[in-house]
């Protein structure tokens, strides 16, 4: 028994020891930063490719950041969007993190489809 409780205290602290598993690093890309798109399009072509499609779908309709679009069309995960909060802005601006394959992305979504309007306060 006693041989048992030590072989087993032994198991247990050399995977302490040891840690967890050793996982890929996720690279952080901000799509707000100039030459990003650039440097993305030289590192990583097919990611660039995926990134294009992403904004060109987001510009022709950016209320599609709100649902699940960038899941279901591009398998993204993890995909934050803030929809209450906008960047005062001329047009407004939101922010949108995703993660596609091994890299955190995150960008502004240009919302041409809100508008607002000036009114005098009472």
């Amino acid at each position: 028994m006693k041989l048992l409780i030590a072989t087993l205290a032994m198991f247990c602290s050399t995977l302490v020891l040891a840690g967890p598993p050793a996982s890929r690093q996720q690279r952080n890309v901000d799509l707000r930063t100039p030459h990003a798109l650039e440097h993305l399009r030289n590192s990583d072509p097919a990611a660039y490719e995926q990134i294009e499609k992403i904004m060109t779908g987001l510009r022709e309709k950016p209320n599609r950041a709100e649902g699940d679009w960038l899941k279901v069309n591009f398998n993204a995960r993890d995909v934050n969007f803030s929809r209450l909060v906008f960047r005062t802005s001329l047009p407004p601006v939101q922010l949108l993190t995703f993660t596609l394959r091994d890299a955190r992305y995150t960008m502004y979504v240009v919302r041409t489809d809100v508008t607002g309007r000036a009114q005098p306060v009472h």
